[in-house]
């Protein structure tokens, strides 16, 4: 909106997520495969991540699904002891799937991509402090130059 500037940090993609032993976890996963299995869904409203459910509920995957959860952090916990499978970002699969025993799948589904930006009001823009803090959050976590 008006009065606010941004900056990219990275994108993130849509995955599949599973427990290494699910049925699912081994080979291509296909569309008809996923629409057939169990799912959590994430029900983390003002987000940016409602269009999971949308997607999900266009694509015909079963409603309600087995279990609806209104964040991701407790996500892995279920899928690592169960045959649920859940959309989650990228990030969030790479960061457990190996202390969970967890699987990555592509999507069979398609998912715009999520733009992760760094927000600031313009009355800040050119404060000294909020321009390193700004330079340190770019630091950390940009995964591009902005020259890219």
């Amino acid at each position: 909106g008006a009065g606010f500037y941004q900056r990219r940090l990275f994108t993130q993609r849509y995955v599949c997520l599973m427990r290494q032993g699910h049925p699912l976890a081994k080979g291509e996963l296909t569309r008809e495969a996923f629409l057939r299995a169990r799912h959590v869904l994430i029900d983390a409203q003002g987000t940016g991540h409602e269009s999971i459910a949308n997607v999900l509920a266009e694509a015909g995957v079963p409603s309600p699904v087995c279990l609806r959860m209104p964040h991701f952090v407790t996500v892995p916990f279920v899928i690592a002891s169960t045959d649920l499978v859940v959309t989650v970002t990228d990030k969030l699969a790479e960061a457990t799937a190996e202390r969970f025993g967890l699987v990555t799948r592509a999507h069979p589904l398609d998912f715009p991509p999520l733009p992760i930006n760094l927000f600031w009001h313009r009355r800040f823009h050119q404060d000294p402090a909020n321009q390193w803090l700004r330079s340190l959050v770019h630091e950390l976590f940009a995964e591009f130059s902005d020259e890219e």
